[in-house]
């Protein structure tokens, strides 16, 4: 998505003033205080608050950064680890990110989500196929289970930092999470 400086500015606003005070402060009215300009200048960038929303969920996603070159249980690491990593750029985000219920009464923006979780999921269902491959995961374990089983503790853990403000190293907690999961996960011999 390619987006103005100014539209850039707002929705940094907007990313702010959700972690900062929730999605229901999010208005074009606290908007453009906390950015110093009219409600008028905001409407001239955005035709809508949901507008903005969605900016701010489509530049999150852009965002996340992970090398799809890599195969197996080395690409699903380096996806979560990126995650970790932009969380640790944009602590405010560890509040926005995974915060689903905050969307859950906006259709548009519920269904925006559940596209992108649908498509991360997709794409690393094809790495958990690989590490099975590889011998690096057990094969008797389902797709939908090992993404589940890998990346619900490692959104837990994201969420418990932000809840905590920061209180623990988030990357080398986020690591030995990684390990001890593949440990557990990995084929007996």
């Amino acid at each position: 998505m390619d987006l103005t400086e100014r539209q850039k500015e707002i929705t940094e606003a907007a990313l702010n003033l959700i972690a900062e005070q929730g999605i229901q402060n999010l208005t074009i009215r606290n908007l453009s205080k906390a950015i110093g300009v009219t409600e008028a200048a905001i409407y001239r960038h955005f035709s809508s608050k949901q507008e903005i929303i969605h900016a701010l969920l489509l530049l999150c996603e852009e965002a996340v950064e992970w090398d799809e070159n890599l195969r197996g249980w080395a690409a699903l690491r380096s996806f979560a680890l990126g995650r970790i990593s932009l969380i640790l750029q944009r602590p405010e985000l560890s509040r926005v990110f995974f915060s689903e219920e905050i969307f859950q009464n906006d259709e548009e923006c519920r269904a925006m989500l559940q596209e992108m979780t649908l498509q991360h999921k997709g794409c690393l269902k094809d790495r958990f196929l690989e590490a099975q491959e590889d011998g690096e995961l057990r094969r008797d374990i389902p797709l939908d289970t090992l993404f589940c089983l890998v990346f619900g503790p490692v959104r837990l853990l994201i969420k418990q930092w932000g809840l905590r403000n920061g209180a623990f190293d988030l990357k080398q907690r986020g690591m030995e999470l990684l390990d001890t999961l593949k440990m557990i996960l990995h084929p007996a011999e």
